[in-house]
Formats: C-alpha cells, structure tokens, sequence
C-alpha cells in the first residue's frame, strides 16, 4: 500500500513538473515570438520604400496606334502597361519627375508631395507639373534652366499668388544639404543641354536616380565615384541597344549596374522598342526590371 501511495505521489510531482515546464516552455516561446515581431517591426521601421509610379518612356505602352508585340500584350494584359516616368519617396515625401501621368499616379498612391526634383525639362519628365496645383506648399529642386521651365509651367497653367512654391537651382557636381543631402550629376542627354541624375541621401540611404542618360556615363569616372555603392540606383534602360548622348540600352545598362555595385538596382523609362518584359526579367538577373507602382524597400 505505502509503494502505491509513494508511486501515485511521484506520479503526480511528474505531472505537475511537467505542466509547470509546459507553461513556462509556452511563456518563453510566446515572449520569443514577441521579442521577433519587435525586431521585424524595428527592421521595417529602418527600411525604406520606394515607389516606381511610371516605368515607361515618353509615349508610354501600348502607344496609341501600335501593333508591336509590347503595345498588343499591354492592351490586352494590363499588367504590361507602362505610364511615363515617375517615383515616389515616401520618407520625405519627395517626387522624381512629375510626368504628364501625374493625375493618374497620385490617385493610386493618395499621397502629400512636398519636394519635387526634376531631372530635365523633356515633357516626359515635367509636362504633368501643373497637376501640383492641388498642393500649395511644395519646394522643386534641379538645374536653373529646368527650373525655369517649371516656373513657366507654374506661372501659365497654374498661378503664383496662391501657391508659396519654392525653387531651389542645383549646380552639377556639388552637394546641397535639406536636411537630407543632395547631388546633381551632368548626363549627356542631347539635345537638352541641362540633363542630370540626382543622388538624394537619407540617413543612411544612398538613392540614385540617372534620369535619361546616353552610354557616356560609363566614362565619367567623377559620376560613378559618388554614385558607387549605392543603396539603390534606379537607372535608364530605354531601348534594346544604346543611343549614343541619349540612351542606355540593355547591355551598358547593366554594365552600369555593375560598376556602381548598388545594393538593389531597378532599370526603368522602358521604351514599347524594348525587349518584352519577361525577356528583359531574364537578361538582366540578378537586377530588378521596373513595373508601374513596384514598391522597393532598402
């Protein structure tokens, strides 16, 4: 009888050590699980987002009376579609080229703008700057004489008595400090004179953007020393095979992409000329090949 009682009672000291060791088991896989929400918040909180609002070239894709395979494939699958060039910061609430798509892209995001930089004064980079209006606060950043021509679109489309815009000349090649640091890069994008990159620094994050560029930058060794090691370069992809003084195609593309050596590289204002896109996702791996509204965290 007492080898019963003793056996029942070490039984039961198991059962409650074993229910003890389950609980507490539970309370550390669940504080566990908590300490790795925590660090995957704090690790969302550090990354950055950037959106691709337009990925395609001045008459967008499907052009309108094209029968090429990327205009048909467009028309019929949406997801192929191309809108002129535009992109988005969120972090400073800064846009990059204010296309004439504009109206469209600030539907889907629904988003304030306060800076806006403009990499030259082709219409496919800032014909849709009058759709600013609904802002009367924002402060533009790029060459004087782009700027020139955003102040001409602001005073004939838009007014200035009631809109406190602000514009801030950029000379190539110097660093400007706006609580986020700036640098305005010359390209060769003829025949506009005043064609530039920027590379806009945030914290700790290096974003470079080429705007339209012909294969010469890959000669300008001052220009590929400050864009080097970016964080993101986002970089002209227009057609199959360059233009000289006007624009990348495929391959000095990612001959750019791997000089720079950026940790995340996005090929952009794609012409309907191009490759299809699946056929430009498989020639350039490891690198990222631009869609309308791709959103990019780095």
């Amino acid at each position: 009888m007492r080898s019963f009682n003793a056996l029942c009672s070490i039984t039961l000291y198991c059962a409650f050590i074993s229910d003890l060791f389950c609980k507490k088991y539970i309370r550390v896989c669940q504080n566990y699980a908590d300490y790795l929400k925590i660090i995957t918040t704090l690790e969302e909180d550090f990354k950055m987002n950037i959106i691709i609002l337009g990925s395609g070239v001045y008459s967008g894709t499907p052009r309108p009376l094209c029968g090429c395979e990327n205009c048909s494939r467009a028309r019929k699958f949406p997801l192929y579609r191309r809108t002129r060039f535009s992109m988005y910061i969120p972090r400073i609430r800064a846009l990059i080229d204010p296309s004439p798509d504009l109206h469209y892209h600030l539907e889907h995001i629904n988003e304030k703008i306060e800076h806006v930089f403009v990499t030259h004064a082709h219409f496919d980079h800032i014909g849709g700057l009058p759709e600013l209006q609904i802002f009367k606060h924002i402060k533009l950043y790029g060459h004087t004489t782009t700027l020139e021509v955003a102040k001409y679109l602001q005073k004939r489309f838009v007014g200035e008595s009631k809109w406190n815009w602000k514009y801030f000349p950029l000379e190539f090649n110097k660093w400007y400090d706006f609580n986020f640091k700036i640098y305005h890069f010359k390209v060769i994008h003829q025949p506009i004179e005043a064609a530039g990159g920027f590379i806009i620094q945030i914290e700790n994050k290096k974003i470079v953007i080429t705007g339209d560029t012909g294969p010469e930058i890959l000669n300008d060794k001052r220009t590929l020393k400050e864009i080097r090691n970016a964080d993101l370069l986002v970089a002209d992809m227009t057609h199959k095979h360059s233009i000289s003084n006007a624009h990348l195609g495929v391959d000095d593309a990612i001959k750019l992409a791997q000089t720079v050596k950026a940790r995340k590289t996005v090929f952009a204002h794609i012409s309907h000329t191009n490759y299809t896109h699946d056929e430009l996702e498989e020639k350039t791996k490891p690198y990222l090949v631009a869609r309308d509204f791709m959103h990019i965290n780095i």
